[in-house]
């Protein structure tokens, strides 16, 4: 029984390995295979070809598309403005609400088009001091953060330099904070927390998410059940594209008590290539109190 077994496994499996052994040949360039596996060749490079093209005319699509829409969309909300003085008094509402659509789109657009960019791009990590990164982005929000009695913290020792594509760590934060702040109740903290290993994370005491929501959090154009805020639904769809293309990785997690912790682990540079020189750290310890 052994035998049969054995040999009946060899018969099953022989096509296959014809067919692996057709695949090397085609890729060192001997066609020295089987009419039909040649076919068979031809057809698999052919449906890859066709794949691709597909796949960067969906790209250009949506990048020509959503340059084409900026232009509209900016003339209609300068129409929409220049409405104000003649509208009756009661109507106001619901012209600001709808100037508010607008510009929602228009961030869509532009989430649009970042991520188009992004996607088209082959960038090279390169070192980036992340403390540096922190302490310019919390100075640029700590204003706007004090407009709606929200503080923010910076905690956790210095991590010094790590691997990222250019710009990728300020459009990260900006994301991210954006995010937080947009839910943060008022007298609540945002805490931009540096843990070992070169992990940052931003941390808010907003709602949280359950745990269905933290799973599609990172869909294009996804958004909370119940959601009240003007997001688009590309914030974290585009940290996570710049994350991976700096070869880190975001999670999503409960924080301590209530909100949500965004946990970004990125890798430090530990010398030459991107694998993992030493920096010079510097804290930035810039916290804004809530008035």
């Amino acid at each position: 029984m052994a035998v049969v077994a054995f040999t009946l496994a060899r018969w099953i499996t022989r096509p296959l390995r014809t067919l692996e052994a057709a695949t090397a040949q085609l890729a060192d360039g001997r066609l020295t295979s089987p009419p039909e596996l040649r076919s068979l060749a031809a057809s698999f490079t052919h449906t890859a070809t066709r794949l691709q093209q597909l796949l960067k005319a969906q790209q250009a699509f949506a990048s020509e598309a959503s340059h084409q829409l900026k232009t509209p969309l900016t003339a209609l909300r300068l129409r929409l403005e220049n409405f104000e003085p003649h509208l009756d008094p009661r109507a106001h509402g619901s012209l600001e609400e709808a100037v508010g659509e607008v510009e929602r789109l228009g961030r869509m657009v532009q989430g649009l088009l970042a991520l188009a960019r992004l996607e088209n791009s082959a960038t090279t990590p390169e070192p980036a001091d992340l403390d540096r990164v922190i302490a310019d982005r919390v100075a640029m929000w700590e204003p706007l953060a004090a407009e709606q009695y929200v503080a923010l913290a910076v905690t956790g020792r210095p991590a010094g330099r790590v691997w990222a594509i250019p710009g990728a760590l300020e459009q990260i934060i900006e994301n991210l904070v954006a995010n937080a702040l947009r839910v943060s109740p008022p007298g609540s903290t945002i805490t931009l927390h540096r843990a070992p290993s070169a992990e940052l994370h931003v941390i808010d005491q907003g709602p949280g998410m359950t745990e269905t929501d933290r799973a599609r959090a990172f869909d294009r154009f996804w958004r909370a059940s119940g959601s009240r805020h003007d997001g688009t639904g590309l914030g974290l769809p585009i940290v996570r594209h710049l994350v991976h293309a700096s070869g880190g990785g975001i999670t999503l997690h409960p924080a301590p008590g209530r909100g949500l912790d965004a946990a970004v682990a990125l890798r430090p540079v530990a010398g030459g290539r991107p694998r993992g020189g030493s920096g010079s750290p510097r804290s930035a310890p810039a916290t804004a109190s809530a008035p």
